[in-house]
């Protein structure tokens, strides 16, 4: 499968749940896991991923939401679905990364540098998708990380697993330096 010329960048994949295709070659799926059952078509961190400037079209950012290890809350600590049979005797799926960020501070300042990558990574009239769950925070606690974006449009999303009551938002943002550009050469 040959990917070079992919334009649509999942830049968390994980096991890809939002997605009803799991497997298309115009969609590049990266991840950091490297013990995924899905396996990533490229493990790298999407902070710093390495790859041309202005090369996606669209990206799709869903981070984890919330940070350090959650206790008897239901939610799997492990990235793979074969150990969460093994341990919980559960079929997986319901992964959330939690455990990867030990402090609010550390999944902030993950999604903060995540963003600026996508700043240089996405064409200048491309669209970052930001899926964010207000477990801990707020949308407009972390908006701030977002000032050089121009948000086109926010729509809650319902939530059906064990985060329940939890707000969810879909967020489209675009590059607010294109927008200045645009407006200039007028």
């Amino acid at each position: 499968m040959n990917k070079k010329n992919t334009r649509i960048l999942d830049a968390t994949a994980s096991y890809r749940s939002m997605w009803s295709c799991k497997e298309d070659d115009r969609v590049l799926w990266i991840d950091s896991q490297k013990e995924l059952d899905l396996k990533p078509d490229i493990t790298v961190d999407c902070t710093d991923t390495g790859f041309d400037p202005r090369r996606f079209h669209t990206i799709f950012f869903d981070p984890p939401h919330s940070f350090g290890r959650t206790k008897n809350t239901g939610i799997h600590q492990t990235p793979s679905r074969k150990i969460q049979r093994e341990k919980w005797d559960r079929s997986g799926g319901a992964y959330y990364g939690f455990e990867v960020y030990p402090t609010k501070r550390s999944l902030l300042a993950f999604i903060n540098k995540a963003q600026k990558e996508f700043q240089r990574i996405l064409m200048d009239d491309g669209i970052l998708w930001f899926k964010w769950g207000e477990i801990h925070t707020t949308w407009a606690a972390i908006s701030p990380f977002f000032s050089e974006w121009v948000e086109m449009m926010k729509f809650e999303v319902a939530f059906q697993g064990k985060l329940k009551g939890c707000r969810t938002w879909w967020i489209c943002l675009m590059k607010k330096n294109v927008l200045k550009r645009e407006s200039k050469a007028e």
